[in-house]
């Protein structure tokens, strides 16, 4: 637990790191990312690209989208998660 007057500045690393490394490897997000509505998984791949991990974010928006239809945002064949972070689609 972060308490005040300790480095919370490197605990929330910690924590953050801990998220990438669950949400960004393939098969965790495979089984939970489709139960994450578009809005709550862009969140999640926002604070992993903010917190340096674009790499761990990508691998989540895939895995996520796998499973959604064109009507979804980040449906069709042609999503790019990696264009979708830089502002690409």
């Amino acid at each position: 637990m972060i308490r005040a007057g300790r480095d919370e500045g490197a605990e929330l690393e910690q924590a953050l790191e801990g998220l990438a490394r669950i949400f960004g490897r393939a098969g965790p997000a495979e089984r939970v990312g489709p139960h994450f509505t578009c809005r709550e998984a862009n969140l999640i791949a926002y604070v992993l690209v903010l917190s340096r991990h674009v790499d761990a974010a990508i691998v989540w928006l895939d895995e996520h989208a796998a499973s959604d239809t064109d009507e979804d945002l980040h449906g069709g064949a042609d999503f790019d998660a990696a264009q979708y972070i830089t502002g690409g689609r």
